[in-house]
C-alpha cells in the first residue's frame, strides 16, 4: 500500500514538473521566439545560467559586448 501511494505521488510530481516546464517554454517562446533554436537546453547548464542571469534585452546586449556577469 505504501509503495502504491509513493508511486502515485511521484507520478503527480512528474506531471506537475512537466506542466511547469511547458508553461515556461511557452512563455519564453512568446517573448523570444528564436531563443529555443539558439540555445540547446539539454547540452549543459549554460542555458539555465543565461536565462536566470540575463533576463532583459539590455543585460543580453551587455553580454554581447563582453560585459561582466550580472550582479
Amino acid at each position: 500500500m505504501d509503495l502504491k501511494i509513493l508511486t502515485a505521488r511521484r507520478y503527480d510530481l512528474a506531471a506537475d514538473r512537466t506542466r511547469a516546464i511547458n508553461r515556461m517554454r511557452a512563455q519564453l517562446q512568446e517573448y523570444f521566439p528564436t531563443l529555443e533554436r539558439i540555445v540547446d537546453r539539454t547540452a549543459s547548464k549554460a542555458a539555465l545560467i543565461l536565462l536566470t542571469g540575463y533576463q532583459t534585452p539590455p543585460a543580453c546586449a551587455g553580454l554581447a559586448r563582453g560585459g561582466s556577469r550580472p550582479g
